[in-house]
This record gives C-alpha cells, structure tokens and sequence, in this order.
C-alpha cells in the first residue's frame, strides 16, 4: 500500500470516526432532552425547590458580611444628609428657640456627601459593632434569600418549559415561541418569575433591609445636649427580631409599609431580563465548545492511531452536562454583566425602603433626591463592594443550585425505584 492509500484510508477511518462520535453526542443529547421531558414528577418539583432553597441559604450564609456592607452603602447619603441637616439646624437655632428653616434648607442644599469605601464600612461596622455586627439581620437573610430562590427557581423552570413546549401563546398571540431565539424565552420566564417572586418576597425584604440599616441609623443619630454630641440611647438597646421589626413597621406606617421599593424591584426586572438569558447562552456556549474541542482532539488521536485514549477521556464527561468550572465562569460573568447594567434601582430600591418618613416615598422623588444631593455618582454606591460581593454570591448559588438539584433527583430517583422494585 503506497502512501497516499494510507493518507485516504487513515482519512476515512477518521471522517468515519468523527460522524460517529457526532451521531453518538446527538443521541446523548436527545435522550437528556427527553428524560427533561417525562421526569416531570414530584421528584423534579421538589428537587427544584430543595436545590433553590439549599443554593439560597448557602450563598446568604456565605456573602452575609458583605450583603451587609454593600446595603449600608447604598443608603449611607441618606443619613449622611440627615445628620448634616439636624447639626446646621443644631448651630443656626436661634436664642429663643426658633429655628430658620430657610437657612437650614438651604444650607443642606449645598452640602456634599463624601463616598464612604467599601474598607470605610467594614471599619465602623467592627468599631461600633463587634465581629457580631458583621452578621446583624443574618436570621432575616436566611428567611429571605432561600424563600425567594425557593420561589424563583422553581417557577422559573417550570415557566420556561411551558413556553418551550405550550401551543398556547401560539394560540392566543400568534406566535411560536419555539421557533424563536432560546433567550426569548429566558427573557420572558425571567421577568415573569422575577415579578411573582418579588411580589411574594417583598416584605421580607423590607424586614431585612431595615434590621440590617437599623445600627446604622441609630449610630448617625445624635442630639446636642450641653455642647456635648452624644449617641442616642436606643444604641444599647437590645437585638429586634424579625417579628418584632414586622410589628413595628405595621403600627407605625401600614401595611403598605412590605411593599415599599416595588416600583424600582420591577424597573430591576431588566437584571433579571439580562442575568438569566446571558447565564443560559454562556452554559450551551460552554458546552458546545467543550464538546466541538473533544471532536477535534478525537479527530486527531484517530489520526495518530490514538483512539482509546480519546475516546475515554471524551466520555468521562457528559457532552450534555456543564462542569463545575463552566458553571461558575457562566453564572459569573452574567450577574456581573447585569449588575452593571441595572445597578441604580438597587439604590433606589434601598433608599425607598430604608425611609423613615411617614410619607410613602416615590420612585421619582427618591431619584431626584439623590441626584440633587449626591449626583449620578450617588446611583452607583456601593457598587465596588456590590462587584465583590455578586460575583462570589451568584456562583455560589448558581452552582449550588445545579449541583443540589442533580444530585437530589439523583439520590431520590434511585430511592423511588428500589422502593417500587420491593
């Protein structure tokens, strides 16, 4: 056999070779595709819902110190400018007891907020606090976060496969879904999902932000008695409890008080609108590229007579399954990218809830309010931190999630056939 014989033979044992493999990923693929489909049991349901409350207290626990921190960032002007409107108010109060609310206005108009650091925060949290004031509002966050991943995760999924396989919006609207771009349908799941889940959870979250504001407020908050600025004394007060804060907040502002910041949460479904579609197209994006990489390597092995090798390091992992590294660069890289692009409704949202005043505040007041005192830059604090602090979290949870829910449907798939089989 000559040769170019050789060259033909070894290129078609390799085109032969490589159809294969192809044929063999695409069966994987179209078997997991349909396991998807028929194993939506009760196991499915109630792994999505461990999985999503599991990845919540996980990653709440985890990056609680740093949820604290990024949250008294994002109101810290607010306090700032109330504290420097009661000390002008403090040094222009007149003889007999009149105060010139012109000139106190006037002069808060004209008073500038200094950025307080991520590092800042961290130094007055533990000088004022204690290591314990790193966790302040931690029982709060572990109610919260799980229940609205225990919310989100679930409804999203099963959202998403509605629309994947539903003849109704053909039916109503006209349109297919699933003949459209994939992330038309992350799209809408995800917004949809993120306006039941923060309806649902909003309260909470107002529980939570004020628990963890609460410290702060009282430390900022300072009378003049004698020439002498002292700390009020609610400072020494003991710990409120989530119950506690809840009743609280209802005597003094309503009900409507646990719905306070839903006008920004729903201009930050554009977060979501983003994170979920982006994490979705970077996972497939991941995995096709891993699986085009094993077909070129295998491809070349066959060349060099190396098949053996290839073909078992080709099928130790799944082609139709992420790893844990492509997992954390996709959840990673999409909560950063939406973080960037919806970060000042997290401010506004902060700052709605956080207001002490009997007024409910508005979106567009709060937003003016800030712009005035504190400029554009003022919709970007704590977004330092909040960059720190997302891209562990998000992976974390993201990856928790993934892991949780394959290894529970798993283990309680394998224990519902060994009981059936008795």
């Amino acid at each position: 056999m000559t040769a170019t014989e050789t060259k033909q033979v070894r290129r078609s044992l390799s085109t032969g070779s490589l159809e294969l493999n192809f044929q063999q990923e695409q069966q994987e693929q179209e078997q997991h595709r349909q396991r998807n489909e028929h194993e939506r049991d009760h196991i499915h349901y109630f792994s999505t819902l461990l999985a999503g409350v599991g990845s919540g207290a996980l990653s709440s626990f985890v990056c609680a110190p740093l949820d604290l921190v990024r949250t008294r960032m994002q109101v810290w002007g607010d306090i700032q400018q109330e504290q420097k409107a009661k000390q002008a108010q403090q040094r222009q109060r007149p003889k007999f007891g009149t105060i010139d609310s012109s000139s106190s206005s006037s002069n808060r108009t004209r008073t500038s907020t200094k950025p307080v650091t991520p590092a800042e925060a961290f130094r007055v949290i533990l000088k004022k606090e204690g290591p314990k004031g790193m966790f302040r509002g931690l029982g709060a966050t572990l109610v919260t976060v799980p229940l609205f991943w225990g919310v989100y995760f679930p409804l999203y999924d099963e959202t998403k496969h509605f629309l994947q396989t539903s003849r109704l919006p053909q039916e109503c609207f006209g349109i297919d879904l699933a003949y459209y771009h994939p992330g038309v349908v992350h799209c809408m799941s995800a917004i949809f999902t993120g306006a039941i889940a923060d309806l649902i959870c909003n309260p909470f979250f107002v529980v939570r932000t004020r628990l963890q504001t609460q410290a702060l407020h009282e430390l900022t908050t300072t009378t003049t008695t004698a020439g002498a600025t002292t700390v009020c004394a609610a400072t020494n007060g003991g710990r409120v409890s989530m119950i506690q804060m809840a009743s609280q907040l209802h005597s003094q502002n309503g009900i409507s008080v646990f719905w306070r910041g839903m006008t920004a949460n729903l201009i930050g479904l554009s977060h979501c609108a983003v994170q979920f579609p982006a994490y979705e197209f970077l996972k497939g994006y991941l995995r096709e590229r891993r699986r085009d990489n094993n077909m070129n390597s295998s491809n070349n092995s066959d060349t060099n007579n190396s098949n053996n090798t290839s073909n078992n390091s080709r099928h130790d992992e799944p082609l139709y399954e992420n790893t844990v590294k492509e997992l954390l660069l996709a959840s990673g890289l999409a909560k950063m990218s939406a973080s960037l692009l919806s970060y000042p409704h997290e401010v506004l949202r902060s700052r709605m809830v956080d207001s002490r005043s009997s007024t409910p505040p508005t979106l567009s007041g709060t937003a003016k309010h800030i712009f005035r005192n504190e400029g554009v830059l003022g919709f970007y604090n704590g977004l330092g931190v909040t960059l720190v602090r997302v891209i562990p979290n998000c992976c974390v949870t993201f990856l928790s999630y993934e892991m949780i829910l394959k290894h529970s449907k798993e283990y309680f798939g394998n224990r519902n056939r060994s009981s059936s089989d008795r």
